[in-house]
């Protein structure tokens, strides 16, 4: 919602290609989720902390070998920008420990709960030593830590082991591992026949999971279109025709001008398996993906957001298409399914993928963002960057 980095792509996603941007763009989509009826509101996941230069060495280094880093603002900003009270905000939920989702926890007020998968708890500062820490003690200090432990729950949803959070039927965590130690995922009801409605609807937040909906998609129940993107489809100017892009796809190695009919119901990608990969476990992973896909994406009533999908903030004649925290506080999304949201952007992947120039080569899309910033000033290279920052905090004390 409010950072934006960009990343080797060969982290997210196998067999590597090049097309689906050598650079893979990190744009976390974030939004309260309210239950009126307990009058509770949680926030799931923060992106990466505004001040992420005093983040611990062993997180913070890594990220010079990014193109580029730039945080705006923290999401309590966002929150509070958008008229909500930090007071209000009952949970935070980290779908995982990695910086890019956990945030400033630190900017809430001790009456904020946080919620985070058991496997987490090994990870805490007082348990690694402050020379492998990956978390500050501000991260857990000075509120309630819950631990979900998914062990205590024989409930499952789409196969996946399941809490219910609101003990009412409205928003559900599941334990989806493979990318991270303790990852995990929410789904979250739009609309309740119960309630009134014509049809049961869910938002499914996918956390990492996986990272590029290519992974979910072509599928059985959304095949790749023939010759052209559906009408309602947009954030796709410019790119070729669906049969041109499907003889590049990475699975289906062309040789001829044929198009391989296995390639239109197959997904574009698998989870990133080299030693660039971002899963702790990329088998798992992969069968957690496959699994968010038969039992969600490919469900007409459920809307999947993976966290990184640039389409979530796709724009349609200047307007964005899906209401955000940041650019349209006062509208939620409960009503996707009526407005035929998971439509209008369930392509838009495809546009990453690249684009041909007129000689045939392949040019990825370019970052969201080149180079480090840190209090609007830009650094050529991060390192530049921590010893401004370092000097600084010297200042301070002296």
């Amino acid at each position: 919602m409010a950072e934006r980095a960009a990343i080797g792509a060969d982290s997210y996603g196998s067999p590597y290609r090049r097309g689906w941007a050598d650079v893979a763009s990190v744009g976390v989509v974030l939004g309260p989720i309210e239950n009126k009826n307990l009058g509770k509101m949680a926030v799931f996941d923060l992106g990466v902390r505004k001040d992420w230069w005093n983040l611990p060495p062993k997180v913070r280094d890594p990220l010079a070998f990014c193109v580029g880093v730039k945080v705006e603002k923290d999401v309590p900003e966002v929150l509070k920008d958008s008229s909500i009270s930090l007071n209000d905000i009952n949970d935070v939920i980290w779908s995982h420990s990695h910086i890019d989702h956990r945030g400033d926890v630190s900017l809430f007020p001790p009456s904020t709960t946080l919620n985070y998968g058991k496997e987490v708890a090994a990870l805490k500062p007082d348990v690694t030593g402050e020379a492998e820490a990956v978390f500050l003690a501000s991260d857990f200090a000075g509120r309630r830590n819950n631990e979900i432990d998914f062990s205590k729950s024989d409930f499952k949803i789409g196969g996946f082991p399941a809490l219910d959070f609101y003990g009412d039927g409205s928003f559900y965590l599941l334990d989806t591992p493979g990318h991270d130690h303790g990852h995990l995922s929410a789904l979250a009801r739009t609309t309740s026949t119960a309630a009134g409605h014509d049809k049961d609807t869910f938002i499914f937040l996918a956390g990492d999971a996986c990272h590029f909906c290519g992974v979910l998609r072509p599928n059985v129940s959304h095949p790749f279109p023939s010759r052209h993107f559906p009408d309602s489809s947009i954030g796709l100017s410019g790119i070729e025709s669906p049969e041109t892009l499907l003889k590049r796809h990475p699975r289906f190695p062309q040789s001829s001008d044929a198009v391989n009919e296995a390639s239109r119901v197959t997904p574009w990608y698998g989870v990133a398996t080299g030693q660039l990969s971002t899963f702790v476990d990329p088998m798992l992973g992969q069968n957690t993906a496959n699994q968010i896909r038969e039992a969600f994406d490919e469900m007409d009533n459920v809307f999947v957001a993976v966290c990184h999908d640039l389409g979530l903030l796709v724009q349609d004649n200047g307007k964005p298409v899906l209401p955000s925290l940041n650019k349209a506080p006062q509208e939620d999304l409960n009503s996707w399914y009526e407005k035929g949201w998971k439509d209008k952007v369930y392509w838009t992947w495809a546009n990453e993928l690249g684009k041909k120039d007129e000689h045939g080569k392949v040019h990825p899309q370019e970052p969201v963002v080149i180079g480090f910033w840190m209090n609007g000033k830009r650094y050529g290279n991060a390192h530049d960057l921590f010893e401004e920052a370092r000097k600084s905090q010297d200042r301070m004390k002296a």
